[in-house]
């Protein structure tokens, strides 16, 4: 089953479970880095600090009188912080000050940059209000500070009445100058926006309306002249058809005589008479002369021949011809209409296209000159208010800075301030080892409860074992009777205590009766499958499944009226003889390899628990468990007692386990509280791959962890009168 990791809930009693967990985390940097703080500021030598303060004044008749000066001419010396600092850090300021005082060894014709860099960090400038200012120092003895800081303010006002006119006029003539330079930019400026507007006067964005108008315009007119084309061709085509038709009646055939000159010239005169006549009327001189001349040409004209009038189908012929001659010269003048506003909407839709990059260009120049005006001006208003400031300056000469206050000897150092430095210690210590600790505590996702094991796993939590602690104060029976436990000396019994067989030496507690209570589902899992032998292991070492398999053999022991066999399977690391306090060099190894060996000659007795040590190192451990005699020995002990517990290796690292498992009826899987990753459980059981796995002990539980400490409290407290 794979995990759902989830972060741990920062809940307050959490906090304190996991500072108290992690308190070496927080108390070690306490204890290293305040002393040492404590000690660093104790070391430091005192610093006394004097400050002159230096200000605007008024001459008055009768004395000096302290005003509010007028705004116009005020000298603000918050706005002119920069130059009183130029001024007093100034380095022929430090170095007279230095020679005065000897404050620092200087040679004979310049101070270092070291020694000015030290002076100037000495120094304090503060502005008080907009008319004064503070100048401190600060030295290592009270008479020296107060010195220092009225020499320092009186250099101040020497230099400041040098300094003021060239700096006036300095000021004056770069105002000048920059307000000419940004005169002529602007200028420049909105010419060049001018002449541009002009060189695209089309593309401009306010034509866009009219330009996408007369596009329509256009559009509408080139649909026209497309409607005539095509209206023209078509009658075109119909007049052809037309004509053809007619021809092939055979109108050309028969062609009428040629007409003498007399004859056109006449037909010329009645036509000319015709058009007078709708003109004029009969009156008028013209249509008579033309009468006449028509008169005097029919007399002359000899007799007409007898002609033949013309058919209707003739006069529709020559109708067609003539129409046919006019279509053609209006079918391309048409055309070259249409091309023409062709051509023109291109220019225009050109236009339309152009406007959003010349509309952007526009912009930007005008933005550009828009914000060389406003420097323009901005420069302009400093000009006028430093001819006005000069002028004012010029009209009122006893206006100047003045020392208000002389500074005095303090009577305390200003620094250091020990104990801010040894609180800001403590704190910042105490803050790295909160850090320290919540890093740890967050980098570690073990299990903490039963609750988050279950969460990660479909086996049941058989038992949540507390923390034991070496020795107990109130040692029992662990199954025994009373002279059962005294036959064991008083070493024996503090060495128990220290081992924390708490099955042996305490079985009453919370610890030993979880372990009665993990017997307890053991025993219920033999009578429902029948299994005798039961291994008991962990992913990787020191999770306590050696302590486990030792506490709940003796529960067992004093549970079950056979006989319970504890195997100690580690024969890479064997620890029961030890943890027991048994003297022996050989036990299961030795078993397994010599054939013929009886194991009973190698089982001790602790009270009711049968115990069979690992014996001694073998080079090959995993030879011995997968072979045929070790099958045979534990089914040997199988019939003999009612219950076999091994204590087998670790299943990561070693693969004796994984032999183990399946020599077995039964695993029980330890894993430790805050200790065991979610990864490396899982990746034990996955590599284990035993079906026969009856559940899982959690081990070093914290009780106050868990959600039901309320109760074990109250059993202690109830039950055992243990607080």
């Amino acid at each position: 089953m794979q995990p759902t990791l989830e972060a741990k809930r920062l809940s307050p009693p959490a906090l304190l479970r996991a500072l108290n967990r992690r308190k070496l985390y927080v108390l070690i940097p306490v204890l290293l880095l305040t002393p040492a703080i404590a000690y660093y500021a104790l070391r430091l030598p005192q610093h006394f600090r004097a400050r002159a303060l230096v200000g605007t004044e008024t001459t008055i008749s009768g004395g000096l009188a302290f005003i509010k000066p007028d705004p116009v001419i005020v000298l603000n010396a918050q706005d002119q912080l920069r130059t009183i600092r130029a001024t007093v850090l100034s380095t022929p300021v430090l170095e007279r000050v230095i020679r005065e005082f000897h404050l620092y060894d200087l040679p004979s014709d310049h101070a270092s940059q070291t020694v000015i860099e030290a002076m100037k960090s000495r120094i304090e400038i503060q502005v008080e209000s907009p008319e004064a200012f503070y100048v401190g120092f600060e030295g290592s003895r009270p008479e020296e500070a107060m010195l220092v800081a009225n020499r320092l303010a009186g250099l101040f006002l020497e230099r400041k009445s040098d300094l003021q006119g060239r700096r006036v006029e300095q000021e004056t003539s770069f105002l000048d100058a920059e307000v000419g330079r940004l005169r002529t930019q602007v200028e420049e400026q909105e010419d060049k926006i001018k002449y541009y507007k002009q060189s695209v006067a089309g593309e401009l964005p306010e034509r866009l309306t009219a330009n996408l108008k007369q596009i329509e315009t256009l559009q509408q007119g080139i649909q026209s002249k497309t409607d005539q084309i095509t209206e023209a061709e078509a009658r075109r085509a119909t007049l052809t058809e037309e004509v053809s038709a007619l021809e092939k009646q055979g109108l050309l055939e028969a062609e009428p005589p040629a007409k003498t000159s007399i004859e056109v010239t006449l037909e010329q005169l009645r036509l000319k008479l015709s058009e007078l006549k709708t003109k004029y009327t009969a009156e008028h001189p013209e249509i008579k002369r033309t009468a006449k001349e028509i008169q005097d040409l029919e007399a002359r004209a000899p007799a007409p021949a007898i002609r033949r009038q013309p058919s209707a189908a003739e006069i529709r012929y020559v109708g067609l011809q003539a129409e046919l001659k006019s279509l053609d010269p209006r079918i391309q003048s048409y055309r070259r209409e249409r091309e023409t506003l062709t051509s023109q909407m291109q220019t225009y839709d050109r236009r339309i296209n152009a406007s959003p990059a010349f509309e952007s260009t526009l912009l930007d120049r005008m933005r550009d000159a828009a914000l060389t005006r406003t420097r323009y001006e901005a420069l302009l208003a400093k000009q006028q208010e430093a001819k006005l400031s000069q002028r004012a300056e010029k009209t009122d000469g006893d206006f100047a800075y003045r020392i208000i206050e002389p500074a005095q000897a303090p009577a305390a150092p200003s620094s250091p301030h020990r104990d801010r430095i040894i609180l800001a210690g403590f704190l910042g210590s105490l803050g790295i080892g909160l850090l320290a600790a919540f890093i740890a505590e967050r980098a570690n996702p073990s299990f903490e409860t039963a609750e988050e094991l279950e969460r990660v796993t479909a086996l049941p939590v058989l038992s949540s074992i507390p923390s034991i602690p070496e020795g107990h104060q109130s040692p029992g029976t662990g199954g025994l009777s009373s002279g059962a436990w005294e036959q064991f000396t008083a070493e024996q019994r503090r060495h128990f205590q220290q081992q924390r067989l708490t099955s042996l030496s305490d079985p009453q507690s919370v610890g030993g009766q979880q372990y009665s209570i993990l017997a307890l589902k053991v025993q219920q899992w033999m009578s429902q499958g029948g299994g005798k032998t039961l291994m008991v292991t962990s992913a990787t070492g020191d999770e306590g499944k050696s302590l486990t398999a030792l506490n709940l053999s003796l529960a067992l022991a004093s549970s079950l009226e056979g006989k319970v066999l504890l195997i100690d399977g580690d024969l890479r690391r064997p620890r029961v003889d030890e943890r027991l306090g048994l003297n022996t060099e050989r036990g299961f190894s030795d078993v397994l390899a010599a054939d013929g060996v009886d194991p009973g000659a190698y089982i001790s007795k602790i009270g009711a628990l049968h115990v069979l040590p690992g014996g001694s190192n073998r080079a090959n451990p995993v030879g011995l468990l997968a072979s045929a005699r070790a099958r045979d020995v534990l089914k040997r002990l199988r019939n003999e007692y009612q219950v076999v517990v091994i204590d087998s290796p670790p299943i990561v690292p070693v693969a004796d386990s994984h032999i183990l498992a399946g020599l077995c009826d039964g695993v029980v899987l330890v894993v430790r509280a805050r200790r065991t990753s979610p990864e490396l459980w899982l990746r034990a059981v996955e590599s284990l791959g035993a079906t026969n796995v009856i559940g899982v002990v959690l081990n070093d539980v914290d009780l106050a962890a868990t959600p039901y400490a309320y109760a074990f409290r109250y059993y202690q407290r109830h039950y055992l009168g243990r607080n």
